[in-house]
């Protein structure tokens, strides 16, 4: 589901993209470190975003720091890390760990149920650091099953569902900023459950899977199923951004808005 809250690389400048990528590569390395090897799988866009955020709004101290690795062996190259950067690996191996348990509960997939073994031990560590978050994470998983063998015809519910849940990761701290951060990742979680079942509308009503799109689609036309969705999207991602400006964010604004603004739509630009 995840991996929409991305950056569109043809509107940023190359200095930019370079920022973007060193925050990126950090916490690829942050995530070798909690598990090496497999860690680095668990790696999403929508972290590395969140580091961004948090660097950005905090002014947290962030080193540069020289690292190889797999994709790049034999030349070093720049990486950004901070305690926020910490923080969203712990954040990353959590949802990926959920999601992997996710996928083995739905249709049993043993490469899952592998992976999630792997994981696990660096998790149970996680979870006692950040008991919140993680009870988040897995009371949405516990919703998400609920939501869809029920076949629930709320199209809001699973959205919400996962707002809450992104909602909950964002909020770093308690704080001024808290309530702002959470409303950003609401919005962004509802975005990105809007954004992923619009895109498997057909694969899901071929195979019979839960969709709210689909259920909606057994009363409208499918033009009207996709202007209901686009327009689920749009309300959505302007709630995002309304949540982000009332936030004094000052580094690295205009690749932030990128994202908002542009990245992520890149997945669904051409639906």
């Amino acid at each position: 589901m995840f991996g929409y809250i991305t950056v569109n690389e043809d509107e940023l400048k190359i200095k930019e993209f370079k920022t973007y990528r060193a925050y990126y590569c950090g916490l690829c390395h942050a995530l070798g470190k909690r598990l090496p090897g497999a860690g680095r799988l668990t790696l999403t866009y929508d972290m590395t975003f969140l580091v961004i955020l948090l660097d950005g709004l905090y002014d947290i101290e962030t080193r540069e720091e020289m690292h190889r690795c797999v994709p790049h062996p034999f030349r070093k190259h720049k990486t950004l890390v901070n305690v926020a950067t910490d923080y969203a690996a712990d954040m990353n191996m959590l949802l990926m760990y959920n999601n992997l348990g996710d996928k083995w509960y739905d249709s049993k997939n043993v490469a899952a149920l592998v992976g999630s073994g792997a994981l696990k031990r660096t998790v149970k560590k996680i979870e006692k650091k950040y008991p919140v978050q993680s009870e988040a994470i897995k009371e949405y998983m516990k919703k998400l099953h609920f939501i869809e063998e029920s076949n629930e015809e709320n199209v809001e519910a699973a959205a919400a569902a996962t707002g809450e849940m992104l909602g909950t990761v964002f909020t770093y701290r308690d704080d001024i900023w808290k309530k702002d951060l959470y409303d950003l990742g609401f919005s962004l979680g509802r975005f990105v459950y809007f954004a992923d079942a619009y895109q498997d509308i057909k694969e899901d009503r071929k195979k019979g899977t839960y969709n709210p799109f689909v259920i909606y689609e057994k009363t409208h036309s499918e033009e009207e199923t996709a202007a209901f969705a686009k327009k689920a999207l749009t309300i959505t991602a302007a709630d995002a951004a309304r949540a982000f400006e009332r936030l004094p964010v000052v580094d690295n604004i205009e690749m932030l808005r990128n994202i908002l603004f542009s990245g992520i739509w890149r997945k669904i630009a051409d639906e």
